[in-house]
């Protein structure tokens, strides 16, 4: 279990804000972060049969996926080029991004550090490693483009992910990635209530503190903005049930798994970083 120790700053001054389902959130008065501090970290102890199906369905492939991923494609590519460039997926999960970027000409590598989702998904795939940025695991500015997507809200040292992504990037090297906006107008207003105050959550950013957090490892940010992406009905369905309620999803969910529609509840910042040159 984590302390009340400031997991960005390391100030001992972080206060408890709320309990909520047995795990305590943090907020740290000096530097505005916050964190929670399970018992144990489910990211990287869970089986695969500990999964929500909720979170099985988004790791699984989906008719909306090919959507999703050529909106995040072109916005990339309209930050860089991605043609010819060398790309780390940091948290691959079933590697479905590096497999379109891949379809897509891109030379798509990707790390997860989750064993049993590793082995479920990734295992016999030369494009994929199990491995963990924070630990070194990645070649050193080797990639000119890393991708994490839905990964730093699960680590719970957030300066250690950022000083892995600086150093896996060329110097001029663009960096992207999404993630919880906890300075959101949905975040404030839902309070404890908000859908993204779960377990598999540790680190909590706005635009500001991720700002100067990865500006302290040689990251300078290039735009965020607040994109939605394309979801099916069922997978809301399971979603409100397992991860908002924490009840079991009703078995008529799936008649709504064909069923699609734009998500956007402009929580969720995609944010483009830079590595500087030196």
């Amino acid at each position: 279990m984590r302390d009340g120790t400031c997991p960005l700053c390391g100030s001992g001054r972080a206060v408890l804000l709320f309990t909520k389902e047995e795990t305590d959130y943090r907020e740290c008065p000096d530097c505005g972060f916050r964190f929670s501090t399970p018992d144990r970290n489910p990211n990287v102890t869970n089986t695969l049969d500990d999964y929500e199906a909720a979170y099985l369905q988004y790791l699984a492939p989906d008719s909306g996926d090919d959507a999703n991923f050529e909106s995040i494609y072109q916005w990339m590519a309209d930050v860089t080029r991605l043609d010819g460039k060398r790309l780390l997926d940091v948290g691959a999960g079933s590697g479905k991004l590096v497999r379109y970027l891949r379809r897509r000409g891109v030379d798509a590598h990707g790390i997860e550090p989750s064993r049993a989702l590793f082995d479920r998904f990734l295992s016999g795939d030369a494009a994929f490693a199990c491995a963990t940025i924070d630990a070194g695991d990645s070649p050193i500015a080797a990639f000119s483009v890393v991708t994490a997507f839905d990964v730093i809200e699960h680590t719970p040292d957030p300066v250690a992910f950022l000083r892995g992504i600086a150093s896996a990037l060329e110097p001029g090297g663009v960096f992207f990635l999404s993630t919880p906006d906890v300075e959101s107008l949905t975040a404030k207003a839902f309070g404890r209530r908000w859908h993204f105050y779960y377990p598999y959550h540790l680190s909590y950013f706005g635009p500001q503190t991720l700002a100067r957090a990865a500006a302290a490892q040689g990251l300078r940010m290039l735009e965020c903005r607040h994109r939605g992406r394309r979801r099916s009905v069922g997978y809301m369905i399971r979603y409100v049930a397992e991860f908002i309620r924490r009840v079991d999803a009703p078995r008529w969910a799936s008649r709504f798994d064909s069923w699609y529609v734009p998500v956007n509840l402009f929580d969720t910042m995609y944010v483009a970083f830079r590595r500087d040159m030196t």
